[in-house]
């Protein structure tokens, strides 16, 4: 199969002091990610005067080191079709990521949904990666606003914790405490003293994660239709058999009409009967991206694994929808 020839996007998520502008002036001291294109929520905060070739508009910059710095002021959908525009045209030069700065107190989870449900975007970009930025000495903050942090996290495919030589020993312990509760799946680091390796942007992969620690516990369960009183859980699926795709396709859908804005991530890597390449599936709500057939030689587990990060929604009613309808189809 070819490769997936779309431009991948990078989402950064974290609370105001998290490290998020450390992260990303280290991306303009990095020939490796010269290439790029970051949004960001305010350019003249990443201090950028001095690499600053050309400006192009109000909002968009050219650095010195091939970069293309532009500020976000409304809605990315329209702000990465001007620029895929501008691109075609010449009037921009081209770049090989993107990287998109969220603002504290957003939730990265409407980034991924712009990118799967819009036709056009999603023709040019695809979603590669969201980083969470968890600040050690912040628990505070965390408890004063749980829904976005634990949304951030849910959505992150790489966690890191900063400002870990502020912090002491119990509050580094318990911020991953917290993470593993959130999202047992994404890969985890550690950054102390604004060092954080900036390598991990390029090489983070959707399913490298870390050995899971899943975070569901027995207890009641209801049904499909009936919120479970847990918040924020992970937890995998995995199929010994190739999967027959329309009634896959089937499960998916009825999974998100009843409970979509549940589902804060969803992905996994499938194989589905009569089809040589496993496919990579993901989506955040009731928004998936299409199903992609995986490169040749592309590194896939042998058994269909599918991921889930969700609010109040369990495990067990989740495989009771998939095997009713497997029972059914019989």
């Amino acid at each position: 199969m070819p490769k997936d020839a779309r431009v991948p996007v990078i989402v950064v998520s974290g609370f105001l002091g998290s490290g998020k502008t450390t992260l990303l002036k280290k991306v303009l001291a990095t020939p490796e990610l010269s290439d790029s294109l970051m949004i960001v929520n305010e350019i003249g905060e990443i201090g950028i005067d001095h690499h600053l070739l050309e400006k192009s508009d109000d909002r968009t910059v050219l650095l010195d080191n091939g970069c293309l710095c532009c500020q976000l002021r409304g809605d990315l959908q329209e702000l990465l079709v001007d620029i895929t525009l501008r691109r075609r045209r010449g009037e921009l030069p081209g770049f090989d990521r993107v990287i998109v700065e969220t603002s504290g107190l957003a939730d990265p989870g409407p980034v991924a949904q712009t990118l799967y449900s819009d036709a056009p975007l999603a023709r040019d970009y695809r979603l590669a990666h969201v980083v969470a930025l968890v600040d050690a000495n912040n628990a505070e903050g965390r408890r004063a606003a749980p829904v976005i942090a634990s949304r951030q996290v849910a959505a992150a495919d790489l966690v890191i914790v900063t400002k870990t030589d502020l912090a002491t020993q119990d509050q580094v312990a318990e911020s991953l405490d917290w993470i593993n509760t959130i999202n047992g799946f994404a890969r985890r680091e550690i950054a102390s003293h604004g060092d954080i390796d900036i390598a991990l942007l390029a090489g983070v992969s959707p399913f490298a994660w870390q050995e899971p620690t899943e975070t569901e516990q027995g207890g009641y369960l209801g049904s499909l239709l009936t919120p479970h009183p847990r918040d924020v859980t992970s937890f995998t699926l995995t199929f010994n058999e190739p999967l027959p795709r329309e009634l896959f396709q089937d499960f998916l859908d009825i999974l998100v009409r009843l409970r979509g804005a549940d589902l804060l991530r969803v992905k996994g890597i499938l194989h589905f009967e009569g089809e040589a390449a496993p496919v990579l599936v993901q989506g955040v709500c009731h928004v998936f991206d299409k199903h992609v057939a995986l490169a040749k030689g592309a590194s896939a587990p042998d058994q269909s694994t599918l991921v889930f990060i969700v609010r109040a929604l369990a495990r067990k009613d989740i495989e009771s929808l998939w095997l009713s309808l497997l029972s059914l189809s019989r």
